[in-house]
């Protein structure tokens, strides 16, 4: 099942609204339905259960802003895989997805045909959330007998019932956590910039990409592809070095939640807890939640308003990889780091094709040189990097 959210305008319509809004809680239209299985909301087509059979469900949010809630009241699911690693079994009423975040559920059918059920599907965003805008109630068909009854389910609060959570689960391989060598510690900060541009940094500034692409400088520069200062300060980047295990703990101190993308990796999730100041905030206390002894390894994980994330990972994919929000919005004004790494290997064991480097001739886009093109540490025609302020 693929859930994502469905906008009637185009991307850079939706954002120049957004930054006109002097406080984005003000916001009233531009908000999105939601598609199920490609189709609008409630005329997703009917899923059969046989009495008795099992299904895995592969349930995909191909959405850029909001999360989905998915449940089949009167039946349970049993969890077995997240961002295509498998897991050890769990057992929940129900899947919540951030943007980006994939799950494999087991269900089983019940022994009988006496009643058809109905899925629930709740999409919700916390941006538009006091607006009353959403969120949205979503539902179909599960189809055990055509003309059958619905069988009417008791709907318990939210609270009362199981969800998965990232510290919850346990890889299936019963890999313990690695050993750390480098820790990198990224903090979230709000600010406006210009004309009420509202921004979020996860690095030092707002990314934005500069004039060589980094993959570039890294096989390009040599020796000094080790150093950061190289990639232009626009790039957030981070050198790691071959093999290290790196430690990443992400800080959220503001109430949105964020979902966040791992490109080349997936990483350990190894604890959650409180960061940042609830006293001004109608929220529950945050608990520190640490995973158990085989943690989950995924590509995307959710990190909630006023709370941090540890996860883990081993630098062995030589590469230029991307650390970005997956909410559209975040990403394109600069919610992302970049890990490159382990650039003297890769130089030796990597080329640009030449279709490539011909293809960005093309468009003039240099393929040597530090991020502005030149030498050295000289940095000389990039774009001023906007930083949070002090």
């Amino acid at each position: 099942m693929t859930f994502e959210d469905w906008f009637t305008t185009e991307f850079a319509v939706r954002q120049a609204y957004i930054d006109s809004l002097e406080d984005i809680r003000t916001l009233t239209s531009n908000f999105p339905k939601a598609l199920i299985n490609g189709y609008d909301g409630n005329k997703t087509a009917p899923i059969t259960f046989v009495p008795g059979k099992r299904y895995r469900l592969r349930v995909i949010s191909m959405s850029v802003n909001n999360w989905f809630k998915f449940r089949i009241p009167g039946h349970k699911m049993t969890i077995i895989e997240a961002d295509g690693v498998e897991s050890m079994p769990l057992e929940v009423d129900g899947l919540i997805l951030g943007p980006g975040q994939r799950y494999s559920a087991i269900v089983t059918a019940h022994d009988s045909a006496q009643f058809n059920y109905i899925y629930n599907v709740t999409s919700y965003s916390q941006t538009l959330f006091s607006q009353g805008l959403i969120p949205l109630m979503y539902t179909g068909l599960i189809n055990y007998r055509d003309g059958a009854p619905v069988k009417t389910i008791p709907a318990p609060s939210d609270e009362h019932l199981v969800w998965p959570e990232e510290t919850a689960m346990q890889v299936a391989d019963k890999q313990a956590p690695l050993p750390v060598d480098r820790q990198i510690e990224l903090t979230m900060k709000k600010f406006t910039h210009t004309h009420h541009q509202h921004q979020t940094t996860l690095g030092n500034t707002l990314y934005k990409p500069v004039l060589v692409p980094t993959l570039y400088t890294a096989l390009s520069m040599g020796d000094l592809a080790t150093n950061s200062s190289v990639y232009g300060p626009q790039t957030n980047a981070y050198v790691l070095k071959h093999l290290d295990v790196v430690d990443v703990v992400i800080n959220n101190p503001e109430l949105e939640d964020h979902t966040f993308h791992f490109h080349g990796h997936n990483v350990q999730v190894i604890e959650t807890g409180p960061y940042g100041n609830l006293s001004t905030e109608n929220r529950e206390p945050v608990a520190h939640k640490v995973s158990g002894p085989w943690p989950m390894w995924r590509d995307t994980i959710q990190v909630h308003g006023f709370e941090y994330i540890r996860v883990r990972f081993r630098a062995d994919n030589p590469g230029v990889w991307f650390l970005h929000c997956h909410l559209a919005w975040h990403e394109y004004n600069g919610v992302a780091v970049v890990f490159v790494e382990a650039p003297g290997v890769l130089q030796q064991r990597q080329s640009v094709p030449e279709e490539m480097v011909e293809m960005c001739k093309r468009q003039g886009i240099p393929t040597q040189g530090n991020g502005a093109g030149n030498q050295g540490f000289d940095l000389s025609g990039l774009p001023p990097a906007v930083y949070p302020p002090s």
